[in-house]
């Protein structure tokens, strides 16, 4: 699913958007937001846990590795059999260092992000949603929309 923030209002019910801090409470307030979205689709509590160590992962490296190259957002797209959930930031792709591998001491929380999501994740150079003249990369994943009782 693309998430170019061409196509994507800022909120509707299907798509939501947030600043998220550039300081050290990034995931704690990404955290917050997925899993008060997703409790109001009503998802399964399973869901909502992976989806919020997921996000919590994704806005840590935003913090981490963009640091002060804001705006950081976070996204929320439901469509279809799929809720999409990205974490944009400032810092341009070919800035990123290595390959994004799983070991050393980075790319961990990247192999969590892969296993909990079945490897549906990647990321992308789009533009901010909120400040559509700011290049950079967002990093997602999806979840299956699976409703309580489903």
């Amino acid at each position: 699913m693309n998430i170019s923030s061409d196509t994507v209002p800022k909120t509707s019910r299907d798509h939501k958007v947030w600043a998220l801090p550039t300081d050290a409470t990034c995931a704690r307030r990404a955290r917050d937001l997925v899993g008060a979205a997703m409790t109001a689709f009503d998802m399964p509590r399973e869901t909502i846990c992976d989806a919020k160590l997921m996000i919590s992962e994704l806005a840590t490296n935003a913090h981490q590795h963009a640091g002060g190259q804001g705006p950081h957002e976070l996204w929320f797209d439901r469509g279809g059999d799929e809720l999409i959930c990205a974490v944009f930031d400032a810092l341009p792709m070919k800035q990123l260092t290595g390959d994004l591998a799983f070991s050393g001491d980075f790319g961990r929380g990247l192999s969590i992000v892969a296993d909990l999501s079945a490897g549906r994740w990647g990321l992308e150079a789009v533009r901010s949603r909120l400040s559509l003249h700011v290049p950079g990369k967002s990093v997602w994943f999806a979840c299956k929309l699976t409703l309580h009782g489903s």
